[in-house]
């Protein structure tokens, strides 16, 4: 789940549309209180990334930040800051209070979305833990590492797509790759893949879409070579 924070109507609604059409859980929050409040409740999604914008009532940004600093359950929590202006002593100021990264507004969906990502990507690990695919699955953890092993064979072909679109630099053939990484990616929870192919699949032109099929073959290599280890692994 991302969290945004904004007290300007307009803000919420365009931050809301660019992460939800990108396939993110959203929550929108208009102040920093109700953000922490939010935040507080036991039966809400796991947050992984918090975007806020510096100047509300209540609580502004660097107030939010502090708040959540201090608190233990959501100390770990990055932050990506909304600020009018890029000045290289806004961004040390930010980056000294705990804060992961900024975007400027007028918000460009395109940068927000790398951001995210690049955030996202940071904190991620290659595949899920073990016991969280074998109770997704509803499996038994005997049934884990050849799962794997029946896997990897899909990962591999679409390795191999990917990487004759790439040097045939065809553009379509890289989304049409990038399709078919999402469902043996999603059987361990490869949320590094998925999110690359997602961005592959969000582009709008060929060159955009080679550029971010670099990215998604670099994280196939990680994928196929955790699966590897997994499948060549007798601890389970």
């Amino acid at each position: 789940m991302i969290l945004i924070v904004d007290d300007e109507p307009s803000a919420l609604v365009l931050l809301d549309m660019i992460l939800r059409r990108d396939g993110y859980l959203v929550r929108k929050a208009t102040t920093g209180k109700e953000a922490l409040r939010l935040l507080e409740r036991e039966d809400e999604q796991v947050c992984e990334v918090i975007i806020t914008d510096i100047r509300m009532p209540e609580m502004d940004g660097r107030q939010l930040v502090a708040q959540l600093r201090a608190n233990p359950r959501t100390s770990s929590i990055p932050v990506i800051m909304c600020t009018s202006t890029a000045d290289r002593a806004t961004v040390i100021e930010l980056i000294g209070q705990g804060v992961r990264d900024y975007v400027v507004k007028p918000v460009v969906a395109a940068t927000l979305l790398e951001k995210v990502r690049a955030v996202l990507y940071a904190q991620e690990p290659v595949i899920e833990p073990r016991t969280r695919t074998v109770e997704r699955l509803q499996i038994d953890f005997g049934e884990y590492a050849p799962l794997a092993v029946s896997t990897i064979p899909a990962v591999e072909q679409a390795e191999n797509e990917l990487a004759s679109a790439l040097l045939g630099r065809n553009g379509r053939t890289v989304r049409a790759a990038a399709e078919r990484v999402r469902e043996p990616a999603s059987v361990f929870g490869a949320k590094r893949a998925i999110a690359a192919a997602r961005s592959v699949l969000s582009t709008t032109t060929d060159q955009d879409a080679i550029e971010s099929g670099r990215a998604l073959a670099a994280e196939l290599v990680e994928l196929r070579s955790a699966l590897a280890r997994i499948a060549g692994s007798r601890a389970f």
